[in-house]
């Protein structure tokens, strides 16, 4: 299955006021080429795009927040599971990418013997799902964007044979913080407002 056709369908699905946090792989070019306005949190270091995306949820109860991480970068931090599952946000969705593989350093553990479904479930997460097809994807996703979390899935997909660009002055850095502050400040669900 592939990255990107999963992502053209998920945003046809996600409200453009739902926050969405992506890792530092893949997803946060082909998110960025698909869905330029919104709060779009890109490129998180490895690690850090779970707990971050926790954090979201309480600031935006009322929304539903995506996280689209990766096999490598969950790896980094499994613990987030385990805040994930005590904190329970309902309205938090992650969807972990798995291409069994880093950017540049080879396979990863999910290619021999991790399960980071079976991690998730262990954390105590309890709505969860490994995801291999296309159709899959459709008919699991689809449904929990509306349904109460929080949700986890596993997406089984190839490894890109092309490393995908990204746009840095949108996925990175300040400018992309800036974009994120802004997006953030002009929401309706803003609690600063006036």
């Amino acid at each position: 299955m592939n990255r990107a056709d999963c992502l053209k369908e998920l945003v046809t699905w996600v409200d453009v006021n739902d926050p969405v946090v992506t890792s530092l792989s893949s997803n946060s070019a082909i998110w960025a080429s698909l869905r330029e306005q919104g709060a779009n949190f890109f490129a998180w270091n490895m690690g850090l795009t779970v707990g971050f995306s926790v954090g979201l949820s309480f600031a935006f109860p009322k929304r539903k927040v995506i996280a689209l991480d990766s096999d490598g970068s969950l790896m980094i931090d499994t613990s987030a599971l385990i805040t994930m599952a005590d904190a329970n946000p309902i309205n938090l969705m992650v969807l972990v990418f798995d291409n069994e593989a880093y950017a540049r350093m080879g396979p990863t553990f999910t290619s021999r013997k991790a399960d980071l479904e079976k991690m998730a479930q262990g954390a105590g997460i309890q709505k969860t799902a490994t995801i291999r097809t296309l159709d899959e994807f459709s008919r699991v996703v689809k449904p929990a964007v509306k349904e109460p979390g929080p949700h986890f899935f596993v997406v089984k997909v190839e490894a890109e044979t092309v490393r995908i660009k990204r746009d840095a002055r949108v996925t990175s850095g300040r400018p992309m913080k800036e974009a994120f502050v802004n997006a953030v400040l002009q929401h309706p669900d803003y609690w600063g407002k006036k």
